[in-house]
């Protein structure tokens, strides 16, 4: 057996972790606040039912290490009610609170 043999597995495990490792940078590099917060905006209109409006929700960032931004929509008339939205720092729903 060829002595290269024995080291395909290895070539092909970093092969695969480039692959993902580079996939996943891409994404965290390509995704924008705006795109977020628009997707999320879009995913409360759908919770909330009628009266709810994508200008119900403002963002900031997000106090801990592991999320990104923390997306607050908040439906007219509904005083301290409001809808919390959790986003990773790839852009995906860690958490949501909803009233």
């Amino acid at each position: 057996m060829p002595r290269w043999m024995f080291f395909a597995p290895l070539i092909g495990l970093v092969a695969a972790s480039a692959v993902i490792g580079l996939s996943l940078g891409r994404k965290a590099a390509t995704t924008t606040e705006a795109e977020v917060i628009e997707r999320i905006a879009a995913m409360y209109v759908t919770e909330a039912g009628r009266g709810a409006a994508i200008t119900d929700c403002t963002a900031r960032p997000a106090t801990s290490d592991v999320l990104w931004l923390v997306v607050t929509c908040t439906p007219p008339g509904a005083g301290p009610r409001a809808f919390e939205y959790f986003i990773d720092r790839f852009g995906g729903l860690e958490h949501r609170s909803a009233p």
